[in-house]
């Protein structure tokens, strides 16, 4: 696991795995949790703590999703991201979704999000995926700013629709 230095942070990025979901789960609810306080469409979400750490495991145990968790220079987990497998039928390739990034509050600002972005291009170009894509709210401004940095380029054509199932 290479260790990545930003001017105030030593880090290192590994693929997660279920031995590591103590320290994935807090992450993950936080980031849960944020997006829960800040945008209005979440509201009615589930804020159940053992739910999505439940959830997350299931990811972990089925390996249906790619989990990058980082780690500062005292081995402690301060941010992750996920990853699913997919396709584009309009790209003829496939494609990986980004669906969630998180830093720790504290520690954004020193690079991390930028390197754990850069690690997952380099990951899926390594075997072959030919497009990542992914989602934020109008209100994640400060996301957006990162997305953009590192060459993504925000899609005006397309309507996005949700249908929650029982």
């Amino acid at each position: 696991m290479p260790i990545e230095t930003t001017p105030t942070t030593s880090f290192a990025i590994s693929n997660a795995g279920i031995l590591d979901l103590d320290d994935l789960a807090p992450l993950f609810i936080a980031y849960r949790q944020f997006y829960i306080d800040t945008s209005l469409r979440y509201a009615n979400y589930s804020q159940d703590h053992e739910e999505a750490r439940a959830f997350l495991s299931e990811r972990l145990v089925l390996k249906d999703s790619r989990l990058y968790l980082v780690r500062d220079a005292q081995n402690k987990a301060i941010g992750f991201t996920q990853v699913f497998e997919s396709f584009s039928s309009m790209s003829l390739c496939r494609s990986w979704v980004l669906n969630d990034l998180f830093v720790l509050p504290e520690l954004r600002g020193q690079k991390i999000g930028g390197a754990l972005l850069a690690h997952v291009e380099r990951e899926a170009k390594a075997i072959g995926v030919g497009m990542l894509t992914m989602q934020t709210s109008p209100e994640n401004v400060n996301a957006h700013r990162l997305y953009q940095k590192m060459g993504y380029v925000r899609e005006m054509g397309h309507l996005h629709f949700v249908r929650k199932l029982d």
